[in-house]
């Protein structure tokens, strides 16, 4: 075997695919560097089963990779995802269009893949992934002389891959610690593998256990998060012209990696601030793919899992970041579209960004709940870390998202995995203290069947009351008809916005200026706390901080303690309510 085919090039790289997939799991729990958050496997996952699904065995070798570039580039996750999706594509532009490819060839590309992955990463780390790649590459170009068979010379390759492998504990030292190699390299070894495998026609199965290899346990203090919470990419639709993306957003935060194709750029980078990175990169670019994991939880849940019980909600629900974090709450967040761009609530987009971009549009943003395979990926992952799933939902008769739910728990039902949705018949701030009171009970060591009692219980006895500032909103949303939103404002209308007891939005009460709609919110509560008693409440806000105080005060002086939480709304809420608008929702006794 002195050559081979492009078909056998293409298997050889399926193989090679299939077989970092079917090795998912073991590569997430060698995970350390960059951070140890325990997702390079699901990455390279994502890279991988990308290229295996959706690349094509075309009629010459070039436009076959070409396929497998591009699919890796659509598919690519994480800091390796990327580096490997470059590493293609720098592969498909160095390989020759024939059908046949001598080892030469094959060692040019190779070259030209090695050396695009390099300038994909800000501030390239030997005894990483880029290593295993330069090992490959010179493995076989030293020996191109020798005459060896092609899979003679890969599989003499593929052991000095395994060596450098080995070799990564002693490069980093945050491997050395905890005696594991580098997760990323490891990865690109079972590539090389898997490749070999396929050049020989042995044909690897995509294998539903993907736990192969027992590790050594890598202790919860050994590691750190750093200084940025969120593993952040855009992908980004763009010209032939595309430039350079790594300086404009580098100052923001580090593990900036940027992988770079004929139409798609996919970007990636660590940071605390996710909407600063979309916002900069609007203007260079359609943005069409948006992705946002946060590292803090990822970590927390691996090395400080508080509960066997895990607490899901979608990102409507209105709660403070900090006591999330604190429950290991696990939250799907909703899409915000304007126009044919997309955003994820609460992380990629601020309320007042939502605003300007929508003004500037002159476009009504939307919402758009989760995919239920999206959902399926999160109860998948959960259950690899609780034994309960508990889902407090968004009202059924304002979203999707119940049903979303729903369906994708349906998936487990066969499993004995235990995974539990409600409808909490809210939104917003209302959803968010039936999510809050969850968490209390959780924290108390109460049952899943009691926090579900508890929960079912105060459904009934929760309200949301909404002080509305402006009309806009409702009539862009087709809540008020043009024609009886144009009446409204006319006459200085300012409803009070609530939600009936199936969810459904309703018109609570109606005032003529944002002070009388203020007092007859006040009126309310102070009614329903002397004839029932509230237990808990709490206050969001759209845009102004100041007036969620300012609410939270007086709220304060008629219900006797102060709120458990204030917070601002979710992109979703602030898009129906417009600016200026405040809530507050109560559980009575």
């Amino acid at each position: 075997m002195e050559t081979i085919t492009h078909n056998e090039l293409y298997n050889g790289l399926i193989n090679g695919a299939r077989e970092v997939m079917n090795n998912r799991i073991f590569l997430n729990d060698i995970n350390v560097f960059p951070v140890a958050d325990g997702d390079t496997g699901s990455n390279l996952f994502s890279t991988m089963h990308s290229i295996v699904h959706h690349s094509e065995l075309r009629d010459d070798t070039k436009t076959t990779v070409e396929t497998i570039a591009d699919s890796a580039i659509i598919g690519a996750r994480g800091n390796s995802g990327l580096i490997f999706a470059q590493y293609f594509q720098g592969f498909s532009e160095g390989i020759t269009s024939e059908k046949v490819i001598t080892i030469e060839n094959f060692a040019i590309a190779l070259k030209q893949g090695m050396e695009y992955a390099y300038r994909a990463v800000e501030h390239p780390v030997e005894g990483t992934m880029l290593t295993t790649m330069t090992v490959f590459y010179e493995a076989l170009s030293k020996e191109l002389g020798s005459h060896e068979a092609f899979d003679k010379l890969l599989e003499s390759a593929s052991e000095k891959v395994e060596s450098a492998v080995e070799h990564t504990t002693e490069q980093l030292k945050v491997l050395k610690k905890s005696s594991v190699v580098d997760s990323g390299a490891k990865g690109f070894a079972y590539f090389v593998k898997g490749f070999l495998e396929g050049i020989r026609g042995h044909v690897i199965a995509e294998d539903d256990s993907e736990s192969f290899e027992s590790i050594p346990a890598i202790s919860e203090d050994d590691h750190q998060i750093g200084d940025y919470r969120y593993c952040t990419e855009a992908l980004i639709e763009h010209n032939e012209s595309s430039e350079d993306l790594k300086s404009l957003i580098s100052d923001i935060g580090d593990s900036v990696v940027e992988v770079k194709g004929k139409s798609k750029t996919r970007l990636h980078i660590h940071t605390n601030d996710p909407a600063e990175m979309f916002d900069r990169l609007s203007s260079h670019g359609k943005i069409i793919e948006q992705k946002v994991d946060d590292m803090v939880r990822q970590y927390d849940r691996i090395h400080h899992r508080k509960y066997k019980t895990v607490i899901v909600t979608d990102s409507i629900a209105d709660l403070p970041e900090e006591i999330i974090d604190d429950a290991q709450v696990h939250v799907v967040h909703v899409s915000l579209l304007v126009g044919d761009e997309t955003y994820i609530d609460k992380l990629t987009i601020t309320n007042e960004k939502l605003f300007d971009v929508a003004k500037n549009k002159g476009i009504h943003p939307t919402s758009s709940q989760p995919t239920t395979r999206s959902v399926e990926d999160a109860f998948r992952y959960l259950l690899t870390y609780y034994d309960n799933v508990v889902v407090l939902s968004v009202a059924k008769a304002l979203s999707g998202t119940y049903n979303v739910f729903s369906k994708a728990a349906e998936k487990f039902a066969d499993t004995n995995k235990n995974i539990h949705v409600i409808d909490t018949k809210q939104n917003s701030v209302a959803e968010g203290l039936i999510v809050w009171q969850a968490i209390e009970n959780l924290k108390a060591g109460k049952s899943v069947d009691e926090i579900l009692s508890v929960a079912e219980q105060s459904i009934s006895q929760s309200k949301i009351l909404v002080k509305i500032n402006t009309l806009d909103n409702m009539i862009a949303s087709g809540r008020l008809s043009v024609r009886a939103g144009g009446i409204a404002k006319k006459i200085g209308l300012k409803p009070i916005v609530s939600l009936d007891e199936t969810g459904d939005g309703e018109v609570f009460k109606i005032a003529f200026n944002p002070k009388t709609a203020l007092k007859k919110i006040l009126k309310h509560v102070k009614s329903v706390n002397e004839s029932k008693g509230i237990k808990h409440y709490a206050v969001t806000y759209v845009d102004d901080p100041k007036l969620g105080q300012e609410f939270a005060e007086q709220l304060t002086g008629i219900v006797g303690k102060e709120p458990v939480y204030i917070t601002k709304t979710s992109g979703v809420i602030a898009n129906g309510a417009g600016v200026g608008a405040v809530a507050v929702a109560y559980i009575t006794e």
